[in-house]
């Protein structure tokens, strides 16, 4: 967690740098929320698992610099999982994911909607019933989720600050075991699904 933490500060001084020189055709920000997850195949079927999920990110024009199409980057530390009430149970997974999104600016850059995908890295699983830790189905969860599609809406309301509204779906298992299945059965096992909403300052 401490070196994710500083990647992200790190990251964050380079992005607001290489912005300040490339000022008209890139942007760059740094942003926290908070993330409301389910896991699809749990039997809970409820946004009710709190996250956090903050990070830095840069956009680029797609053409001249006053394209309204822009390509989006971003890494982030993002909690993911699922509350069970009825046996109190949790999975909490921690990811690293690296979203690549195409975007178009609307109002004269200050609405923005963006869809991609948002490919992540498992640093961290966690499963507990009835309070007790299970550490057998936490190792099932699988290590990357490379196909979550993502889409998002954002806002900026002054000169920096952004409000960013984001729906999140995988369409790839991140767990190895019987569950639902998603376009073909072999694809089948338990899937992130999440809404976040938070505050971007953008440099």
């Amino acid at each position: 967690m401490k070196k994710i933490i500083w990647i992200l500060i790190i990251s964050t001084f380079q992005l607001s740098t290489f912005s300040s020189v490339w000022a008209q055709r890139f942007d760059a920000k740094v942003f926290a929320g908070l993330n409301l997850c389910q896991v699809d195949g749990d039997d809970a079927g409820k946004y009710n698992h709190p996250g956090l999920r903050a990070g830095v990110g840069t956009s680029f024009a797609l053409g001249d610099d006053d394209s309204p199409w822009r390509m989006v980057v971003e890494l982030a530390y993002a909690q993911k999982g699922s509350s069970i009430q009825h046996n109190n149970g949790k999975i909490a997974l921690q990811y690293v994911e690296v979203p690549v999104m195409l975007s178009y600016n609307l109002l004269e850059g200050r609405l923005r909607l963006a869809a991609g995908v948002a490919p992540a890295v498992l640093v961290g699983a966690t499963v507990e019933y009835g309070g007790v830790d299970d550490p057998t189905q936490a190792a099932k969860y699988k290590r990357t989720d490379l196909l979550p599609l993502t889409a998002e809406v954002s806002y900026r309301f002054t000169q920096h600050l952004m409000v960013e509204g984001r729906y999140q779906n995988s369409l790839l298992s991140v767990y190895d075991g019987p569950g639902p299945y998603r376009i073909w059965t072999s694809n089948h096992g338990a899937f992130n699904r999440l809404l976040s909403i938070g505050i971007a300052y953008q440099f």
